[in-house]
């Protein structure tokens, strides 16, 4: 179990980069070119999560702004993604997660009931997080480790199930996101689309970044684009000129280097993903197999982050006005491109059909967030996260669906 809860520790850029490498020398890649492809993932994450930290540490204030500026008093805080990662690891059995869950893909991968390889192994506290909130539920560590086992066969088929439109929105040559918060939020993705596609003129509008750069030249430029944008939002929050102009600033740099960082990581992944593939499909005639990565990845493109972006000060009136909602949005207001990641590939990276569909999709976050949070503040109480003073309840707005899906279940019974 220590051991177990040491490799946990390690976090996804660690540990992605040294399952990689295992699986790259099981495939009989040489060990050098193992190495180095593996290094070159773990550097993309790495720098994926600089990036990620960098714009959650420049959001915040922006979000803080925009919700003190409009005078929004709501009674349930959002305290943030940490309060689920918090309740995930003070389930009993948090230190067997990932051995589990490689089980478990191991299995269905020979009876052929998946064909995703989750390298993402990091990532599969989720299903623990689903896990104690059935045991929570229900008091029976029986329910919490079907819990745990369900919410892994839900991602892993749904990985399966998403993988071709990720592949081609995204140029990700066998790669899926089989992570529970981006199969849940992509499920309506493709009816979505049709509708979209079904309305006349609406369907004909180019929303993606090449697009808006062809038609606008210059200032369809993700530098211009992220300066501008910047630039309304520190309006929108209140910002004086100074302020305004840095954050204007720091956000077309994000959005000009993000990229790259997808760029290192995929040309780490490419030779161990065609590797496992070949390997895997001569093992298993006639099947493809997919290599399963965090939705961060979706994250960092381009589309989705500029979806995200605009989507700030869209939560902040959403959540004023939707009834039933009792969450205050704050602490993952700069989250919130995780909701369209892997449904942008479906929308060919349309950044205007991304904003109508993720506008959707956290209504419905705020939802669950608002009706789960007894649950997730008894939750946080064992697991010892500080109830804000003045606050009876606590939730967050990254509400993981299949735990709130596997907890309202328990409930009926």
């Amino acid at each position: 179990m220590s051991f177990w809860q040491w490799i946990n520790a390690l976090g996804g850029f660690v540990v992605v980069p040294i399952v990689l490498f295992i699986i790259a020398l099981i495939m009989k890649v040489k060990f050098g070119e193992a190495l180095k492809n593996s290094l070159m993932v773990g550097v993309g994450l790495a720098g994926l999560n600089v990036f990620l930290g960098v714009a959650a540490e420049q959001f915040t204030p922006i979000a803080q702004g925009i919700v003190n500026r409009t005078g929004l008093q709501l009674a349930i805080p959002d305290i943030g993604v940490g309060l689920n990662i918090a309740i995930a690891f003070s389930w009993k059995f948090a230190g067997l997660f990932i051995p589990a869950g490689i089980l478990l893909n191991l299995i269905m991968l020979f009876t052929r009931a998946t064909r995703t390889v989750d390298i993402d192994v990091w990532n599969f506290w989720p299903w623990a997080f689903s896990a104690q909130l059935v045991y929570l539920t229900t008091g029976s560590y029986l329910w919490s480790w079907i819990a745990f086992f369900v919410t892994g066969i839900i991602s892993l088929k749904l990985g399966d199930l998403q993988a071709k439109a990720i592949q081609e929105g995204y140029d990700l040559p066998g790669v899926t996101f089989p992570h529970p918060f981006s199969t849940f939020f992509t499920l309506l993705a493709p009816a979505f689309e049709k509708l979209f596609e079904s309305i006349p003129g609406f369907r004909n509008i180019k929303a993606d970044p090449e697009s808006l750069q062809k038609k606008i030249g210059p200032w369809g430029s993700s530098a211009v684009l992220g300066f501008f944008v910047g630039i309304i939002l520190a309006i929108l929050a209140g910002f004086d000129s100074v302020k305004t102009l840095q954050f204007g600033m720091m956000l077309a740099f994000i959005m000009v280097f993000l990229p790259y960082t997808i760029n290192v990581l995929v040309s780490g992944l490419m030779p161990i993903s065609e590797a496992a593939r070949s390997v895997l499909s001569s093992r298993f005639k006639g099947q493809e197999y997919y290599i399963g990565l965090d939705c961060a990845v979706g994250v960092g493109q381009l589309a989705s982050i500029m979806t995200g972006v605009i989507l700030i000060p869209i939560t902040v009136i959403l959540a004023a006005v939707l009834p039933g909602n009792k969450l205050l949005p704050m602490a993952d207001l700069p989250f919130l491109a995780f909701w369209v990641s892997g449904a942008m590939a479906y929308f060919k990276k349309n950044i205007l059909r991304g904003v109508i569909y993720g506008t959707i999709m956290i209504a419905l976050s705020l939802w669950m967030a608002t009706t789960i949070a007894p649950l997730l503040t008894e939750g946080a109480k064992l697991a010892g996260v500080q109830v804000p003073e003045g606050s009876s309840l606590v939730s967050n707005l990254t509400i993981y669906p299949w735990g709130w899906v596997l907890a309202m279940i328990s409930k009926l019974f």
